[in-house]
């Protein structure tokens, strides 16, 4: 079906039996372009063809009776295919389980209006790595359909428990596909629920979904599940592009990666942390795996997913009043994460409504706007003030870490000590003796 195409064009298209994913060879006089036809807007102008070239960049073809156009091969699944890696040979095949949940990686453009929009399955992300299909025996999920924005605590409750089962049944590393938006959310929540990992987990998304310009898609996949099988470690990482070439991706700790940017491939990073590895497409290089655990298929995992939904993060900022720390008070929330000014400050006039919220028996810590760098409530009045209502510093975790770490302290622990105490306390690399 020629999405997108009309008139003159479609005709043309049609005369020579060409399809949306076929390619094909155009020549303009002098010059020959060939790559596959993809579908276009349909309130672009219509008098143009689209093709993706083998560089993954889109170019558009104005269409005129001279151009020269000859169809080379038909559309087959067998098309969508990676640089072949390296590998040693493996007698049995490998289990990994791919799970779907949504984001940019699994939709498309609709051609009509614009948008992105889910789409995508799993089974589309799997055909871009058929090659690995006589090593990897892989079991795919689709278990939500979601832009990550609208990810719950109950979500993360349902993936990790869909994780926790798939490691019992056997499997040798998890990918999943995610939204970027909330991915580093995600990333912390299961760092956290999952623990004592035999093998490792990988989140994946896409800046740019598979059929847009320059998709970064394929090489996050390619990488990501490269690394699912072949790091030395357990843990839950985050494996995206690091620059804006398709030269190499990252991977980062689940707890220490933050989305920095809203539409660069290299849009991810590392806060207060080095990445654990850079992979290229037969290598990993190991960058900082300090306190990482090795793969062990013996090691049995262990499963915290409970998350206190009644949560807020609060950001300081001039002239704030104290109305929404009474408000929170009365609607029954059970913590607040502070995002403070540099070292953890708040203004003078919402500490005694600090005060009342941690008397009325709410958790209250304290992280900093600045990302990098360690809360220290020591130094300034207002810091020790603040320390002596009973506010517990964050260390050097950023603040969507740490909310998520509050949500997951209050969701397992019996009561209030309990979770002050799960905090404080480094689970899975979040929070570091020294700060780089």
């Amino acid at each position: 079906m020629l999405e997108g195409y009309s008139g003159k064009v479609r005709e043309t298209l049609e005369k020579f039996n060409i399809d949306i994913g076929d390619l094909i060879l155009i020549k303009d006089n002098n010059i020959t372009y060939e790559g596959l036809l993809m579908p276009r807007y349909e309130i672009f102008d219509p008098n143009y063809i689209t093709i993706k070239l083998s560089n993954g960049y889109n170019v558009g073809i104005r269409y005129k009776p001279s151009l020269e156009i000859k169809l080379i091969n038909k559309y087959s699944k067998s098309e969508a295919t990676f640089v072949k890696v390296e590998q040693e040979e493996i007698k049995n095949k490998i289990k990994i389980s791919f799970i779907g949940t949504g984001g940019t990686i699994l939709s498309k453009i609709d051609y009509k209006t614009g948008a992105v929009k889910p789409s995508f399955n799993v089974e589309d992300l799997i055909k871009l790595v058929e090659e690995y299909r006589e090593d990897l025996k892989i079991n795919m999920i689709e278990l939500f359909k979601i832009f990550s924005e609208d990810m719950t605590v109950h979500h993360w409750e349902q993936l990790s428990e869909t994780i926790y089962n798939e490691f019992k049944n056997g499997s040798q590393g998890i990918i999943v596909a995610h939204g970027t938006d909330t991915l580093g959310y995600t990333a912390a929540a299961l760092s956290f629920s999952l623990q004592n990992l035999s093998h490792p987990i990988v989140l994946v998304g896409a800046q740019r979904s598979l059929d847009r310009p320059s998709s970064d898609a394929a090489l996050n996949l390619k990488h990501s599940l490269f690394f699912s099988y072949k790091s030395k470690y357990s843990g839950v990482y985050v494996v995206m592009h690091s620059t804006i070439s398709d030269n190499y991706c990252h991977a980062y700790r689940g707890t220490r990666v933050r989305k920095m940017h809203t539409s660069a491939r290299d849009a991810f990073k590392s806060i207060n942390a080095y990445p654990v590895a850079k992979i290229f497409d037969n290598e990993i290089i190991y960058i900082d795996t300090e306190g990482l655990l090795e793969r062990d298929p013996n090691r049995v995992i262990q499963i915290y997913n409970k998350f206190e939904e009644k949560v807020f993060p609060l950001k300081v900022f001039p002239s704030m009043n104290d109305e929404i720390i009474y408000f929170l008070i009365e609607r029954g929330y059970k913590g607040i994460l502070i995002e403070g000014t540099g070292l953890g400050h708040v203004p003078f006039k919402i500490i005694e409504a600090i005060k009342y919220a941690i008397e009325k028996g709410l958790l209250v810590a304290m992280s900093s706007q600045c990302l990098y760098g360690r809360v220290n409530m020591h130094v300034y009045e207002k810091g020790r003030l603040l320390l002596k209502a009973g506010v517990i510093g964050a260390e050097d975790m950023f603040p969507e870490t740490a909310l998520v770490k509050m949500m997951w302290s209050l969701g397992n622990a019996k009561d209030l000590e309990s979770a002050k105490e799960l905090f404080l306390k480094n689970i899975a690399g979040e929070i570091s003796q020294r700060t780089i």
